[in-house]
């Protein structure tokens, strides 16, 4: 365990920034889509925070042999915005004749969407040296997201542009209706969130020593 969840999260560091990278060639290579429109949608944001989490928990791991509480935290937060991202997204496909919208799911979506919810569900159920964590990181959960939110509402009515269709209130009927998917949305983050933080209350792995923990040995 303390050798397969560095590989995997090596692995996972791999695929997710290959996956960002490919979306973004719409904007950076190929000039057929907004850099400022592609880099509003709560997906990357989520998988960039997902990124740096794992970033970090393998830097600790590797050197102190565990993780602080706040890291705990962060990647608790990543791993509700992934899952929501993922459930979302997989609503509107499933329902894609009903919101009348036509969704595109080329493979690094796919990976952004399915592959990475998954794994980041799994890495901190199973990764070593997680913390439990009060349920009041369930509530610090809605900080961000509120915060785009109110970004995304602002910045749409400027441009004319929404990165997804139930936040348009051209598209849905008005700001009304706008609310009442914000409620659900928020709903459902609250929910995984209590998930997550609930899930901190489960056995985990012991970490191992890191280099800095055997370099103090006398």
């Amino acid at each position: 365990m303390r050798v397969a969840v560095p590989l995997l999260r090596v692995a996972a560091l791999t695929v997710a920034v290959a996956a960002l990278v490919a979306r973004s060639r719409c904007a950076v290579v190929t000039g057929t889509c907004l850099g400022t429109n592609l880099f509003s949608y709560f997906t990357i944001h989520s998988t960039v925070l997902l990124v740096l989490a794992l970033v970090l928990a393998l830097a600790h791991h590797a050197l102190r042999g565990g993780e602080p509480p706040w890291l705990t935290a962060l990647r608790a937060l990543a791993t509700t915005y992934v899952l929501v991202s993922g459930i979302v997204f997989t609503v509107m496909l499933l329902n894609a004749e009903l919101f009348g919208h036509l969704f595109l799911v080329p493979r690094s979506s796919q990976v952004l969407h399915f592959v990475l919810p998954v794994y980041a569900l799994l890495d901190f159920l199973v990764g070593p040296g997680r913390h439990r964590l009060r349920l009041s990181t369930a509530w610090a959960a809605m900080v961000y997201p509120v915060l785009w939110s109110l970004y995304t509402l602002a910045r749409g009515r400027l441009v004319g542009w929404y990165p997804y269709f139930f936040l348009d209130p051209d598209r849905v009927g008005g700001y009304t209706a706008v609310g009442v998917y914000a409620m659900g949305v928020s709903a459902l983050i609250v929910v995984v969130a209590v998930g997550v933080t609930a899930a901190t209350r489960l056995p985990t792995p012991a970490p191992g020593p890191g280099l800095l923990s055997r370099a103090r040995r006398p």
